[in-house]
C-alpha cells in the first residue's frame, strides 16, 4: 500500500503528513498518522513506508496514557496468544513482548516512562 491508500482506507482516521515533517530513518519513513479505537483503547497510530518505494511496512500503534495498559497487554495475548519471546530491562521499568506470525513481528513495549506502544512489521518484503 501507498500512504495515499492507506489514507483512503483508514475512513478518515489517518492523514497524510506533508513531506517535510515526514520522519525518516532509512529504510524507512512515517508517511501517515492518526487516531484508532480499538474497544475502549484509544489509539496513536503511524504508518511507515519502505524508502525504496515498495509500500506499507510497518504500522506502530500504542496508548495515548498508562491507565489502559494492562487492558492492551490483554487485548494483545487474545489476540497473538502467549508472547513468543518476552525481554526488557527490569531496573528501569521497561518490558517487551514479542511474536512472530507467518506476515509478521510484532513487539510490544510496556515501560514505567511511557505508555505501552507496538511496532508490527511485515517479514515480507
Amino acid at each position: 500500500m501507498t500512504p495515499e491508500q492507506v489514507v483512503a482506507a483508514s475512513s478518515g482516521k489517518a492523514t497524510l503528513l506533508p513531506a517535510a515533517r515526514r520522519p525518516r530513518i532509512p529504510p524507512l519513513e512515517t508517511a501517515a498518522s492518526g487516531e484508532f479505537q480499538d474497544g475502549a483503547l484509544e489509539l496513536r497510530t503511524a504508518f511507515s513506508f519502505n524508502t525504496d518505494g515498495s509500500g506499507l511496512a510497518c504500522v506502530s500503534y500504542g496508548l495515548m496514557s498508562h491507565d489502559g495498559d494492562q487492558a492492551f497487554k490483554a487485548s494483545l495475548i487474545s489476540r497473538y496468544g502467549p508472547p513468543q519471546r518476552t525481554s526488557g530491562l527490569p531496573a528501569i521499568g521497561l518490558q517487551t513482548l514479542s511474536w512472530k506470525t507467518s506476515t509478521d513481528e510484532i513487539d510490544a513495549s510496556f515501560s514505567k516512562d511511557d505508555p505501552a506502544y507496538v511496532m508490527q512489521c511485515t517479514t515480507k518484503r
